[in-house]
């Protein structure tokens, strides 16, 4: 999110800034806008490991910041005024503005994860394996707790926004790439939908892109949590291939799941894949250690690092809610700028 010299977000002052800097860099990635006008999109070029994606993010938030603009990186903007947000205007854009109507009021930013699979069988595996571990991804990367300007009680209250828009919910269990398609299919024909692109779950298959991507997660400021979120997206994706979960969570079973990591972060306690109820930190340990193993073989699990000590301090939002006690909510503001512009944290 762009914000002026207060902090704050800029609104419609922000659409020259935003074309001035939408430029593609082949070997950095590509700068776009977004549905929002005070917002940008930072795209990488395809990846090999998380450590590229940090090159990559570190380059564009200079160019970002080359260009004048100031980047918040959050899942929201805590001080985003209650009203109807300035949207950017494109025939897609359009389309959505019309459906989701007053419910666009505040800009959400979220960090997105493709992960490229070879064909629809291994695709499939991966998604059952994610799909069964995003609550532990939103309570990783969990950061946005003030809306409005007024502390909400959730970890993120960007999952709460995302859960009232049209098909933005946990994707549903599926089985086999048979099942994607006529799910996509009858919910395309519901919504009289032009593509598979308007379906929004918290992951999806890209076929377009050969690509699951991975949507359930705040946008985080520090560039070294967005390589270790990266590298464990593709940790569990490639032990999912590897050594498939027995089992599928139902989805009523996982909603519950999610809705506990949006609301507690890391303190809280979740329904395993083994069907225990086990504390999301304990769980959350497993995991980070079995991506860990995946991806030492080829020594792509340095990148983890951040995550194991996450798992022992405070969360992300009680740290906010912490800066906020001592400082007030200017400290707040400056304290996300000031991470998500330095571009070695």
């Amino acid at each position: 999110m762009l914000v002026d010299d207060h902090d704050e977000l800029m609104g419609p002052a922000a659409a020259p800034l935003v074309q001035a800097m939408s430029q593609s860099l082949p070997a950095a990635g590509v700068v776009t806008g977004e549905v929002y006008v005070d917002q940008v999109e930072l795209n990488t070029p395809v990846c090999r490991s998380a450590e590229d994606v940090w090159r990559s993010l570190r380059d564009l938030r200079a160019i970002v910041g080359k260009e004048g603009g100031r980047v918040m990186a959050a899942g929201l903007h805590p001080t985003a005024p209650v009203g109807v947000a300035d949207i950017a205007t494109s025939p897609r854009y359009d389309r959505i503005l019309d459906e989701y109507a007053g419910l666009l009021r505040t800009p959400t930013a979220a960090l997105q994860v493709h992960v490229g699979l070879p064909d629809e069988h291994t695709t499939m595996l991966a998604y059952r394996g994610l799909r069964n571990r995003l609550p532990l991804l939103r309570a990783l990367a969990a950061g946005s707790p003030y809306w409005h300007g007024l502390d909400s009680g959730q970890a993120t209250a960007r999952a709460a926004i995302i859960r009232s828009y049209p098909r933005t919910t946990m994707p549903p269990l599926l089985r086999s790439w048979d099942d994607y398609v006529a799910r996509t299919e009858a919910l395309m024909a519901a919504a009289e939908a032009s593509d598979h692109t308007y379906v929004w779950w918290e992951m999806r298959p890209r076929p377009l892109l050969g690509t699951l991507e991975v949507r359930v997660m705040d946008a985080v400021p520090s560039l070294s949590t967005v390589a270790a979120l990266t590298a464990l997206v593709q940790g569990i994706a490639r032990r999912a291939v590897e050594s498939p979960d027995d089992v599928d969570l139902d989805d009523d079973v996982l909603a519950v799941n999610d809705h506990r990591a949006a609301r507690h972060g890391l303190d809280t306690r979740v329904v395993d894949v083994d069907g225990s109820l086990r504390p999301l930190r304990e769980v959350a340990g497993r995991v980070v250690a079995e991506a860990r193993a995946v991806l030492a073989a080829d020594r792509m699990d340095a990148p983890l690092e951040p995550l194991e000590g996450a798992l022992v301090r405070e969360t992300e939002p009680n740290r906010q809610r912490r800066v906020v006690a001592a400082g007030g909510m200017a400290a707040l503001l400056a304290d996300l700028l000031a991470r998500t512009v330095d571009l070695e944290g």
